[in-house]
């Protein structure tokens, strides 16, 4: 009796110990699963964003297509109908296109080529270039009209001031520019006669071949003046030499070796 305990206690303890080794295993597996489990969880929504977002660009893709099939199908459909109409045009007797057809097409044709953004930038420049050059033509004429108006003007008044001052408000030096003697007294004379104020007679340093009626700036139309009276063609701005000499007359007559007297 006693021996058959000790028997079944040893395959008791062999059993329990087999059964503690088959639970270690069920219970290490259970636990490989629920961390498979968990990680699987974790990762679940960004998984499902992946699987959205393929889907919608399947999706997208595919309406783009169908959407192309549609309008290839209605391209074609559409020229059926033109070859069929044309045809029966043909067969009539009339123009394949009427007149607002060709209009309508041209226009088309035209819209798609301004559509370029190449042209549409060309077309920009040439638009600019043109402007720009209406307005330099515009701002230019009218600032050369302005100074030609200016100088008009300008004549105009020296010329009206010229009438208004008289002879006798007009002071002129009468200078030498010869070696001949008394040849400015002679001149002062005449332009005295011609009713000048006649102001410094004396002699310049220089020779002159010429004669000449020299004036201080502003002083124009008074030396014009007395120029033609006194029969001398030439007229110019006066001189630092002759101006040191004059005594401050505005006007000076120079006379030169073209006027002195030829000895008899």
């Amino acid at each position: 009796m006693l021996h058959t305990i000790e028997r079944i206690g040893s395959f008791a303890g062999l059993a329990s110990f087999l059964g503690l080794g088959i639970f270690a295993l069920l219970l290490f597996a259970h636990g490989r699963d629920i961390r498979r489990l968990r990680d699987w969880a974790g990762s679940a929504p960004e998984r499902e964003a992946e699987r959205m977002e393929q889907t919608q660009t399947i999706a997208a893709q595919r309406a783009e297509e169908l959407r192309e099939l549609e309008e290839a199908r209605t391209a074609e459909h559409d020229a059926v109908e033109q070859r069929e109409l044309r045809r029966r045009r043909r067969e009539e007797g009339l123009p394949e296109q009427t007149r607002g057809e060709r209009i309508r097409e041209r226009f088309s044709v035209f819209g798609e080529t301004l559509s370029r953004p190449a042209l549409l930038v060309t077309l920009f420049l040439v638009l600019v270039l043109i402007g720009g050059g209406i307005a330099y033509a515009v701002l230019n004429s009218g600032g050369s009209d302005e100074a030609k108006g200016d100088g008009h003007n300008k004549s105009g008044k020296q010329a009206a001031a010229a009438k208004k001052v008289k002879p006798g408000e007009i002071e002129v030096a009468v200078l030498n520019g010869t070696e001949a003697t008394g040849l400015a007294a002679t001149w002062g004379d005449k332009a005295e006669t011609k009713g000048f104020e006649v102001g410094a007679i004396t002699n310049t340093t220089s020779t002159f071949e010429n004669s000449v009626v020299m004036f201080e700036s502003g002083a124009a139309p008074e030396a014009k003046q007395v120029a033609k009276q006194l029969k001398i063609h030439k007229v110019q701005p006066m001189t630092a030499e002759v101006s040191g000499v004059s005594n401050g007359a505005k006007v000076s007559v120079v006379v030169g070796e073209d006027n002195v007297p030829a000895e008899g």
